[in-house]
């Protein structure tokens, strides 16, 4: 007559269950750095700062070329323009550019905007809103529109 092993246990041993631990927090740990949430978030504002920056010149180059190549401005006198010579933030503040109500007989907001886009997380605390919605503007000597905004990963600027 044969007797069986009764002693014969299924399962794993406390080693095996540590390693099997160890080896998954080392390979979690390593996708999580190599990812970078926090870099690839800021780089998703930075891609949001662009298109605004875009749509913020393409309403004022179609507000120009609907208004005989007249930049819009907030003087009140068609023979005058008072659109920013050199980077100025867009906003109502004192010392921004007020674009918004910018244009002689038609403003940028609502015609070519809804509404003036706004830094999805400013640097500064003073930006961000409609006093300073933290982009800047201007036009130079030779005509081209340069829009600008402070990212997290770098500057983001466009001219046209």
């Amino acid at each position: 007559m044969k007797i069986k092993n009764a002693s014969k246990s299924f399962g794993f041993t406390l080693i095996e269950l540590l390693t099997v631990i160890a080896i998954i927090g080392t390979l979690s740990t390593v996708i999580v750095v190599s990812i970078n949430p926090r870099t690839q978030l800021a780089k998703g504002r930075d891609t949001r700062r662009e298109t605004d920056l875009i749509t913020v010149l393409s309403a004022v180059y179609q507000y120009t070329s609907e208004h005989s190549g007249d930049l819009p401005d907030t003087d009140g006198n068609p023979q005058t323009s008072n659109f920013p010579t050199t980077l100025t933030c867009i906003g109502t503040d004192v010392g921004c550019f007020n674009l918004a109500s910018a244009g002689d007989d038609e403003t940028i907001v609502p015609v070519y905007l809804a509404d003036i886009p706004k830094d999805p997380k400013p640097i500064n605390e003073d930006e961000g809103d409609d006093g300073n919605t933290g982009y800047k503007i201007m036009v130079d000597t030779y005509g081209r529109l340069t829009a600008s905004a402070s990212g997290e990963t770098r500057t983001v600027s466009f001219t046209r």
